[in-house]
């Protein structure tokens, strides 16, 4: 039995029902612990699920998503199963299929319902910021320290190294230093650049979010050796369209 959160989707791969009660009763109330505002279920790679298992989901689902938007994720053997449980009177549910990069949410033909993110458009320029003094706020202070001259961003998928210099700008079109079209990243997506004795990292605004460590970044936090910063999350990329490592090790 698995149940993995990661993010803001819950995927549970089980058989039967006893298994699935299971891993529901433990992972549903981790996941509506995360700070997201749409939240998912993937069950798609579940077997053997009867009546019982979607009269289980639904009263979980009911207790705890409040206001938030939940999309389930269920394969084609399951799906009436889920269709008749009623959920869609309670609360606002998507039912979607198991996806790839190219499938959409069912809804009419040639559109997409609200929980399908959008590819990135023109964005709006980022205010100019005031860069003498660090930033003030929930800034995680220990992470400031005696910094190296030689910091820079690692490619988690191939390898390739960003050095930051004056300033390290990750986006969609130049002029960012290091450019990715992917249509989820925005055309200035987030910026790294060396601020008194440590390293800040900034989203620019982007439209599909920035994470350092796991949680969004909503305003500069200072970096540390290793910390992981992943971009774009959206139902295209549910574990972000790109993911980078820190380090100032040569």
């Amino acid at each position: 039995m698995t149940a993995t959160l990661r993010w803001n989707r819950l995927t549970i791969s089980v058989t039967g029902d006893a298994d699935f009660k299971s891993a529901i009763d433990k992972s549903v109330p981790d996941l509506f612990k995360q700070p997201f505002p749409q939240l998912e279920i993937d069950i798609g790679q579940c077997k053997n699920l009867g009546d019982d298992s979607f009269k289980l989901i639904g009263l979980k689902l009911v207790d705890n998503a409040g206001s938030r938007k939940v999309l389930v994720r269920v394969p084609d053997a399951l799906r009436r199963h889920f269709e008749g449980s009623g959920l869609a009177d309670l609360l606002d549910v998507h039912v979607v299929e198991r996806m790839d990069a190219h499938t959409r949410i069912r809804g009419e033909e040639g559109e997409a319902e609200s929980g399908d993110l959008q590819p990135v458009a023109d964005d709006a320029e980022p205010e100019e910021k005031d860069e003498t003094h660090p930033p003030s706020g929930d800034v995680n202070v220990t992470k400031i320290q005696t910094r190296a001259s030689n910091g820079a961003l690692l490619d988690d998928e191939d390898g390739k190294r960003f050095d930051v210099g004056d300033e390290l700008v990750i986006g969609r079109e130049a002029p960012a230093n290091a450019v990715y079209q992917i249509p989820t990243i925005s055309k200035k997506h987030f910026r790294i650049y060396p601020q008194g004795p440590a390293y800040f990292i900034e989203d620019l605004r982007s439209t599909n979010g920035t994470y350092l460590n796991g949680d969004p970044l909503t305003q500069p936090q200072p970096l540390g050796e290793g910390d992981e910063i992943v971009v774009a999350i959206t139902l295209k990329h549910p574990e972000g369209a790109r993911r980078f490592k820190f380090t100032t090790k040569l």
